[in-house]
């Protein structure tokens, strides 16, 4: 939404703070999607920022907190399905255990 006297420096500057924003949130998304490792929404949440924050002016620094979240934000998932293949037979055990005390 427009400010009534904004020139258009003023707008350049929202949209790269914006920007700068939403790089930095994606950041912060694709490290915590690591703390709860079932956490995909996190992942998503971060390449959608990341992918927000890319369609903007960004600083090089800006532009490479957005690429290093979109490399974490596809990590994750990669992550889980390693994780889950390597302990499968383990994790089969858990899921009849956690049947069980239900």
């Amino acid at each position: 939404m427009p400010i009534a006297n904004e020139t258009p420096a003023d707008a350049a500057a929202a949209a790269r703070g914006r920007s700068q924003a939403y790089a930095t949130a994606a950041l912060v998304a694709g490290c915590v999607a690591f703390i709860n490792l079932l956490g995909a929404e996190k992942a998503l949440l971060a390449i959608v920022f990341a992918a927000l924050a890319l369609r903007g002016s960004l600083s090089r620094a800006g532009r490479t907190r957005a690429w290093i979240a979109i490399g974490l934000g596809v990590l994750q998932p990669i992550t889980l399905i390693a994780v889950l293949l390597i302990f499968h037979d383990k994790a089969a055990r858990l899921f009849l255990l956690l049947k069980d005390l239900g």
